[in-house]
């Protein structure tokens, strides 16, 4: 499928042709990053903490990456937020600090998207928000689609509220990418959800599971009521099925000789979608030999 570039995608490509053309690589192979934004903050705040009243803070010169989520250019300076996996910093880049080269760079050939990355001081502004003074700047992905239009208002009880033009669920599920790029809460879902795997695998193992991986095609399905997908396979002249359970074969690793088996991983059951049911799901599966009922419970 061939892609066709919107007015707004044009727009980004003709930036990219033009940093190319000004020997800028749009997408290096590495970044410099000394620091990621938690630890920017933290250090500029122990560095506050450790100053004593009176004195100049120590200017502590780091290099964050992130992506450029907010940007105001005001002529001989340029504000901006940029975003990594642990937050959001305000970088503040002038004209005389940076070069004015590339200044004209930062303010005409950057988009809401692109990630950055950015050097210079630690400083807290006058409103005091903790950011970058820029010294130099460099390109590290240059985004060739706009996200959605996301707007951060504060309520009268002093909330953060978000809304914008990424709201429907349907659009939202089927580009999960742009809906963790634009809603933090839902990055921490997965992160949650993560944590929650690993509390079950140290749960198992801790209690003498033995963590194994079963076959995803299977000759035979079973372990239970359920209509699987089907496939071929071309060297083996041989129809196999996705599993629908690991149950037939965690039981056979009992007959092997292990005492206490568990796998999480995704099943498939060509069946009907919900958000209560879909068809490729994630399950955790275990069996103990000499177990009834009661132990499971216990």
């Amino acid at each position: 499928m061939s892609w066709e570039p919107n007015r707004l995608e044009e727009n980004r490509l003709e930036k990219l042709a033009r940093l190319r053309e000004a020997g800028i690589e749009p997408y290096p192979l590495r970044s410099g990053r000394t620091h990621t934004v938690a630890a920017a903050v933290d250090l500029f705040e122990k560095l506050e903490t450790s100053t004593p009243e009176g004195e100049a803070i120590p200017q502590e010169t780091v290099t964050v990456t992130g992506r450029l989520v907010s940007f105001r250019d005001m002529g001989k300076s340029v504000f901006g937020h940029i975003e990594d996996g642990t937050g959001r910093i305000q970088l503040f880049a002038r004209r005389e600090e940076v070069g004015e080269e590339a200044h004209l760079q930062l303010r005409k050939l950057t988009d809401l998207g692109d990630f950055v990355e950015v050097t210079g001081y630690l400083v807290r502004t006058r409103t005091g928000e903790i950011s970058v003074r820029a010294s130099g700047w460099r390109m590290l992905a240059k985004a060739l689609s706009p996200l959605p239009v996301i707007k951060e208002e504060q309520d009268e009880d002093g909330n953060t509220v978000r809304h914008g033009g990424f709201s429907d669920v349907e659009e939202r599920y089927r580009q999960r990418y742009a809906d963790l790029a634009v809603n933090p809460e839902v990055r921490e879902t997965f992160r949650i959800r993560a944590r929650m795997i690993s509390a079950l695998r140290r749960y198992m193992d801790d209690h003498d599971f033995l963590e194994v991986e079963t076959p995803v095609l299977q000759p035979i399905y079973g372990g239970a009521a359920a209509r699987p997908f089907t496939t071929y396979h071309n060297q083996l002249k041989q129809e196999l099925y996705l599993r629908i359970s690991f149950e037939l074969y965690l039981k056979r690793l009992l007959v092997g000789g292990f005492e206490r088996v568990y796998e999480i991983g995704r099943d498939f059951r060509n069946e009907g979608v919900s958000y209560k049911h879909n068809p490729e799901f994630t399950q955790l599966e275990f069996y103990a030999a000499y177990w009834d009922y009661n132990d499971v419970m216990d």
